[in-house]
This record gives C-alpha cells, structure tokens and sequence, in this order.
C-alpha cells in the first residue's frame, strides 16, 4: 500500500517521530554504511542527529509485526575497495517494513512523498519474500500503525492538492511562495484552484 502526501525533510521527520511513538516501533538504516552493521533507533533523540546527517534509507519495524529484517551481504569490487576503503554493505529488509520518503524535487519543486507498507494480499502476490516469512506477520497490527500514521498526516495537514494532503511546513512554505508542488508533470503555485484549504 501506498499512501501519497507532499511533506518536506521536516514533515517527514514528524512522520519518523510519530513512527517511533507507536508501542514496540524501531527505525533501522536499511542499508548500513560502508563496513559497518546497520544501526537501530528506538527513540527520534537517538534518530534525529542521523536523520539531520541526511540519511534517509530508513524502515520502521516492530518485534510485534513478526518477520525479523533478513540481512544480504553485498561485497565490493577489488576496485572499489582499494579506491575507497568500501569493503561492502548489509541491506536489511521485511515485508513488515513501513517506509516514509520522498525522491528527488523535480523541476525545482517538491515532488509527493508516500507512506508505503506491503499488503497481506499484496505480498503474497507480488513480493519476493518467502511464504514463510509473510505467513509470520501480524497483518491487523501493521495495518494499525500505518492507518495511525495516515490519520495523523491527515489531521496535521490543513491543505491537500486534490485529495492528497500538504503537510504544515510544505504548506507555509509552498504559501509563502519558497516552494511550489510536482503536479505529476506541471508545477503548482499558491494559489491554485487545484489546491483546497
């Protein structure tokens, strides 16, 4: 599943914050850096500076979901390693991860970021994840979370460009005029008759 919003680094980082709030939740670098194991956040004090670092290949996680993160090696070339000291990464993933983020601006404006969680149906039907894996997941409790998560998106946001909603600190801004929104192929100013308050 996949639930659009517009929300700058701030607005994703109050996403990350009301993440780590739910009961048992953990953020994990999904990729870890170069040589070294991935690192784990169970509080936004401990989050915050990494995230300010701009890290951003973050998953939420908990132990209550069921299917742990799975780990995968990936070496370096000989190349890399001698260039850049690389010697390779570990890359963690579940299909009980939920992930806030959003791709690069596009044009100069702010393009849409997204909550996205897998589906039981969904991950049975388009994930590569072993049955046994899928099968583990408490379902009913990711769905909690994420639809917690929606609603708190949902109210904070007094905006939405058609009904996707403008988080508070892209709305200030965008209104001010600092920024304008990726209308999926044309910018959008304030004010637009697309955009409802």
């Amino acid at each position: 599943m996949t639930k659009i919003f517009f929300g700058t680094d701030a607005d994703l980082a109050q996403v990350w914050q009301w993440l780590l709030e739910a009961p048992g939740m953990q953020v994990v670098e999904e990729c870890s850096r170069p040589g070294q194991p991935n690192r784990w956040f169970d509080s936004w004090d401990t989050l915050e500076p990494v995230y300010r670092e701009g890290v951003r290949n973050l998953a939420a996680w908990s132990r209550d979901f069921g299917a742990p993160p799975m780990p995968v090696q990936f070496s370096s070339t000989p190349e890399t390693q001698w260039r850049l000291g690389d010697k390779g990464r570990t890359v963690l993933n579940s299909p009980a991860f939920i992930r806030a983020g959003r791709t690069n601006d596009q044009n100069g404006c702010l393009v849409a970021s997204s909550l996205s969680y897998w589906s039981e149906k969904g991950a049975r039907q388009r994930s590569v994840f072993p049955e046994t894996n899928i099968a583990e997941i408490d379902w009913k409790k990711v769905r909690s979370v994420a639809a917690s998560i929606q609603r708190k998106v949902k109210k904070a946001s007094k905006a939405r460009l058609y009904s996707y909603p403008i988080m508070p600190d892209a709305f200030e801004r965008l209104r001010d005029g600092h920024l304008k929104l990726w209308n999926w192929g044309a910018e959008c100013a304030y004010p637009s008759d697309l955009i409802v308050e």
